[in-house]
């Protein structure tokens, strides 16, 4: 299938759009000082993956305050084309500062660089002969870069994806298990797209790199499955209701979201906020067992949701 992409339009400003689950809110005024005045700090790191011959750039946001294993982390993965810049060029840096601001409990976002040297859409996977190896890069060289001396348990690292990056988040997850507790497919698909030859046409890469075939792999992760109601590709379209259906067939803990929009950074900015809300649910989960990231005193309130005005960037897959 060809994923050309037409159409760009225009980043606006916009605020914070986030559903958080039951149990998670804001903390009291009464409990912070100076919330307005938080914000993060953005970094560029440059990391090289096994079978990487030059850096690869990794776009680090990070809350206030020491790092500690105790403070979770979301690696994002782009759709093709794409850059690791292109969360930030959207305005993920701003919805995070506001969710500072509005006291929710801290985290770090690090988004990956998924593309190839020898290969043009690398599918955020290792090719059949190791000479590309963009799901190690993810594995062996952004985690230790961004967790450093402070590697966190599973339960408090998770990854997300966009279109080409949440069929890659999936089946980093499930090609690497222990190492994420959540996954977040965004407008993903499940099945193998591979247009530069990355599984060299051989029928047992293809199949280790399918996620529909082996939906079982996902057992002990939780997982989110995001789709836009419009989505104009049909390698997209109906995806995250089919491979839900496989995912609870096979006891694998797994919402499927359907809302409106298409296939657009509009859409995929209101999908990762929607996102957020999910991860900050396993995540006070985890907290029984991570004190210094504590949710447990955090009072219920369903209604949590934010508002704003989402704008468009050009779509990627």
């Amino acid at each position: 299938m060809s994923r050309k992409r037409d159409g760009i339009a225009v980043i606006t400003v916009f605020c914070l759009l986030i559903v958080l689950p039951a149990g998670v809110t804001r903390v009291s005024s009464a409990d912070t000082t100076d919330l307005a005045g938080l914000h993060g700090t953005v970094s560029v790191l440059q990391i090289r993956g096994p079978s990487d011959t030059s850096p690869h750039p990794l776009w680090v946001w990070r809350p206030p305050g020491p790092d500690s294993a105790t403070l979770p982390v979301v690696y994002y993965l782009h759709g093709y084309p794409g850059a690791a810049s292109d969360p930030f060029s959207a305005g993920v840096a701003g919805t995070l500062n506001h969710l500072l601001q509005e006291g929710y409990p801290p985290f770090v976002f690090a988004s990956v660089d998924g593309n190839g040297e020898r290969h043009s859409d690398t599918e955020w996977a290792n090719s059949w002969n190791g000479d590309e190896q963009v799901m190690n890069r993810v594995v062996d060289a952004a985690i230790p870069a961004v967790e450093g001396a402070h590697m966190r348990p599973p339960s408090l690292r998770a990854i997300a994806g966009f279109s080409m990056g949440g069929y890659g988040a999936m089946n980093i997850a499930m090609q690497n298990p222990g190492v994420f507790g959540q996954e977040v497919s965004i407008a993903g698909y499940y099945v193998v797209n591979d247009l530069s030859g990355m599984f060299g046409s051989r029928p047992p890469v293809i199949a280790l790199n399918t996620p529909s075939a082996h939906p079982q792999w996902a057992r002990g992760l939780r997982v989110l499955l995001d789709e836009d109601a419009s989505d104009p590709y049909s390698l997209i379209r109906g995806q995250a209701a089919w491979m839900g259906g496989l995912l609870r067939k096979a006891g694998v803990n797994v919402q499927v979201h359907i809302q409106p929009g298409t296939h657009s950074w509009a859409y995929a900015m209101t999908a990762l906020k929607y996102a957020f809300g999910f991860l900050y649910d396993g995540w006070r989960t985890a907290s029984a067992t991570a004190p210094g990231w504590d949710l447990g005193s955090v009072s219920p309130d369903s209604s949590s949701a934010r508002t704003s005005a989402a704008a468009a960037e050009p779509s990627r897959v």
